[in-house]
């Protein structure tokens, strides 16, 4: 073979590799999109998961105009909210006839089978009670199990039987709320969390503190 051909061959085997190599590079490229198009489709389809619904029941004695307005005003802050048409009976064994109140633990057993798999808050013009250190039958402004997804709260204050307020009753919907979405107490005395110890704290408490804002805005809320 002669030089000239020789080097030809060389230099024809030396750009097929080359050619190879790209080819080769290209389709593993192409392998790994899919891969790519498959873990942005799943962060996709997380950030997209549905928000569990707060339902809201009114029972027999509370003003369906009422409850509409507290479902407006919650609305605001969280972005799933349903009011149920009908309302519902105060269950007969909860009720304490000698102080006319009903036991609150027992309205909360009673609501979880409305959660529906989101949240259950229930309304009512009833005093609740709640068993403490000063009574068995103490009355309390409203109810929840943490974590636990049901709440119940009274339009009636306890040991006046007044009405709260609009804003009070707002203010009184989110505290327990954020119980029933995991928050305990708060240590901040202006934080709608902070523990009323047995007391009416409505007048310092108008909003949540940075750090219970946060937790509940990870959980759907807008605050």
């Amino acid at each position: 073979m002669k030089a000239k051909q020789y080097i030809s061959v060389i230099v024809a085997i030396i750009l097929c590799g080359v050619m190879a190599a790209c080819g080769g590079k290209q389709n593993g490229e192409q392998q790994k999109e899919p891969a790519k198009q498959k873990a942005t489709a799943q962060q996709t389809k997380s950030s997209a998961r549905p928000i569990a619904t707060i339902n809201i029941y009114r029972y027999d004695d509370f003003s369906e105009a009422k409850a509409e307005q507290l479902k407006n005003q919650l609305q605001k802050v969280y972005p799933s909210v349903r009011l149920a048409k009908a309302s519902i009976p105060l269950p007969k064994e909860c009720y304490y006839k000698p102080r006319d109140r009903y036991r609150g633990t027992g309205l909360l057993d009673d609501l979880t089978k409305f959660r529906k798999g989101g949240y259950a808050l229930g309304l009512t013009r009833k005093i609740i009670y709640d068993k403490n250190e000063i009574s068995p039958t103490f009355g309390v402004f409203g109810i929840s199990y943490i974590g636990d997804s049901v709440s119940v709260i009274s339009s009636l204050r306890p040991k006046t039987l007044k009405p709260l307020s609009e804003d009070e009753l707002q203010e009184l919907m989110l505290h327990e709320l954020g119980h029933a979405f995991g928050l305990p107490h708060c240590k901040d005395e202006r934080c709608m969390m902070v523990d009323a110890e047995h007391g009416n704290k409505f007048a310092q408490t108008q909003s949540f503190c940075n750090d219970c804002k946060k937790y509940l805005n990870n959980k759907g809320w807008k605050l």
